[in-house]
């Protein structure tokens, strides 16, 4: 009912026939104690006072009230829950005779409600409540002196406001704000909650997914405070915003999995991490991932952050760090894009993973996984999902963007290497859906790039798939060449996926056939001679007519171009005469 702990305030509370008596004890003769009584338990009960009159709207009511009474509200369904304010504060309007009040939530049977207040402005109360479910309820707003006394009279002022608005890809709540597909989930400033939720799909647990997320966590390294991807299903559905500070607006969202993206290190935090350096006496703060359930974020169950309790740890050991390279802290907070990739791979239980990412694709900074039954965490196969974030005494922006469709291929690396035949570009792929090929494109800038070829891919797939291509057409060693894959679905969708490049010189050139590219060709081929020295070129149609001839004496080494923008879509052959030997190729033509 109430806790003492040092140093204490004394409150004593006398009863006689005819009053109560409330005496603070301050001083004792021989030196000073200080006792606090505080009285955490909700009032219940109460006198059926009628219906808030008037009903509460956005501005402000008042309405005469007597205490040990309740007053009720009736509130409609909808996809959102509001929030409500009552008061006894002068400044809002209200006022009490009793002074020392008290506020409480109750349902209409009588049972708390998840609302109650004592003492915020001296000793009145006010209270910020929002229903914990979109149904339609009748709610018991409970008036009471202190200790859930009756009697006295005075004004409750309320008002009742929508603290959400729904845009056309996000219901957003608090300081969260929405533009062109994004939303800043926190503006740097301190003191802020945002939430902000997918309106027009729920995740599908069913199948096998991967998102791909573009996060920012703000230019302030030491700043506030981090974000969270929720998925959900709590009752206040696409209105649910959690507490605040290291909860980042996520702590208090039920039937939830949370992705902690992690920028500050709370003094409950320190259980995460084994290291001495990051414990209560440590000087690291790392960024880093972790996993939490049902809006249970980095609770601290004994005081302790040097040792775990029991429950501590509801989802994995340990949080992990964000590195680059592996061993060396990296610092998320850099002004930098970053991509968030969420994955699902069903099974009994299935497999939730989260990375963080370049948005290149090419590095990952840190991988943390857990293994689930979404009906026994969500109580459903399709929550709803969407970010939360928060900032305190610290700030920074902290904002995200959807993507626009399901990732067709969740890519695992993407490499190349030089080799006896040229370079080798190698890849491989963790899933893939619906994927009809790849095209491998080549850029001499790492900024333009052109197709050099094309390797099928294998429709679906949720095994490891490894691919390569050979780039034969390579024509200088002492090059980096910089290397893309384009992804084409049965569809006719395409998404570009990582950039590397050749950084090792020692590709060997060796005495090689003519090689002819790209190949199909559409506006312009080339022919790389090699070693070889040309005299003529000759092309043959697929009916063995020459339409097109060449005289030409070309050195080693030497690259002709020929227009093909004339050239009818088909097959050609195509005749090279050197002072050795004739060459033939095939070339297809595709504008």
């Amino acid at each position: 009912m109430y806790s003492m702990s040092p140093p204490f305030e004394l409150t004593l509370y006398m009863l006689t026939n005819y009053h109560e008596m409330k005496i603070k004890l301050l001083l004792l003769s021989v030196f000073t104690i200080f006792f606090t009584f505080i009285t955490q338990a909700q009032c219940s009960g109460g006198t059926n006072g009628g219906a808030l009159s008037p009903a509460p709207v956005s501005a402000t009511q008042t309405m005469a009230v007597t205490n040990g009474n309740y007053y009720t509200i009736s509130i409609p369904a909808g996809a959102c829950v509001p929030t409500y304010v009552f008061s006894f504060c002068a400044a809002d309007g209200g006022s009490n005779t009793q002074s020392d009040t008290q506020i409480t939530i109750l349902d209409n049977s009588g049972a708390y409600a998840g609302g109650y207040s004592d003492d915020f402005c001296g000793l009145l109360s006010k209270l910020t409540w929002a229903p914990t479910s979109t149904l339609a309820a009748t709610y018991r707003i409970l008036v009471n002196s202190y200790y859930c006394t009756n009697g006295g009279t005075g004004v409750l002022a309320y008002n009742v406001s929508n603290t959400y608005t729904n845009t056309a890809e996000y219901t957003i709540v608090g300081s969260a704000v929405y533009s062109a597909g994004c939303s800043t989930v926190t503006p740097n400033s301190t003191g802020q909650t945002g939430c902000a939720w997918d309106v027009n799909s729920t995740l599908s647990f069913a199948s096998n997914f991967s998102y791909d997320f573009t996060v920012y966590l703000g230019a302030s390294d030491g700043g506030a405070d981090g974000m969270a991807f929720v998925m959900q299903n709590d009752p206040r559905g696409r209105c649910a915003c959690g507490t605040t500070g290291g909860s980042l607006a996520a702590g208090g969202i039920t039937n939830s999995l949370i992705v902690e993206i992690d920028t500050y290190i709370n003094f409950e935090d320190r259980d995460d991490f084994v290291t001495p350096t990051v414990g209560c006496a440590g000087v690291e703060d790392p960024d880093h991932l972790d996993l939490w359930t049902n809006g249970v974020v980095n609770p601290d169950l004994d005081g302790n952050c040097n040792a775990v309790a029991a429950g501590e740890r509801p989802v994995v050991a340990n949080a992990v760090r964000l590195q680059n390279p592996v061993g060396t802290n990296y610092n998320i907070e850099n002004g930098s894009n970053h991509i968030l990739r969420v994955s699902w791979v069903t099974g009994a239980p299935g497999t939730f993973t989260a990375r963080i990412l370049n948005t290149a694709l090419t590095t990952t900074y840190g991988v943390i996984s857990t293994t689930l039954n979404p009906m026994t965490t969500f109580g459903t196969n399709s929550p709803y999902f969407g970010f939360t974030a928060s900032t305190g005494g610290l700030s920074n922006q902290q904002s995200f963007c959807s993507p626009a469709i399901l990732l067709p291929v969740e890519l695992e690396y993407l490499k190349a290497e030089c080799g006896e035949k040229g370079i080798t570009v190698s890849w491989a792929t963790a899933s893939e859906i619906n994927n009809k090929q790849f095209d491998v494109l080549r850029s001499e800038d790492g900024t333009n790039y052109t197709r050099i070829g094309t390797v099928s891919g294998n429709g679906t797939s949720y095994n490891t798939i490894k691919y390569s291509y050979i780039d034969e057409t390579v024509l200088n060693s002492s090059s980096i060449y910089y290397y893309k894959l384009k992804q084409v679905d049965f569809a006719g969708n395409s998404k570009s996926y990582a950039a590397t490049g050749n950084t090792d010189l020692t590709c060997k050139v060796v005495t090689r056939d003519v090689i002819i590219f790209p190949n199909p060709a559409n506006e312009t081929v080339t022919i790389d001679f090699g070693k070889l020295p040309a005299n003529t070129i000759e092309i043959y149609n697929n009916e063995g007519e020459l339409i097109y001839f060449s005289e030409l004496k070309t050195k080693p080494g030497y690259n002709f171009d020929i227009a093909t923008s004339l050239f009818a879509n088909g097959i050609y052959l195509v005749k090279i005469n050197t002072d050795t030997k004739i060459i033939t190729k095939k070339i297809n033509i595709s504008h």
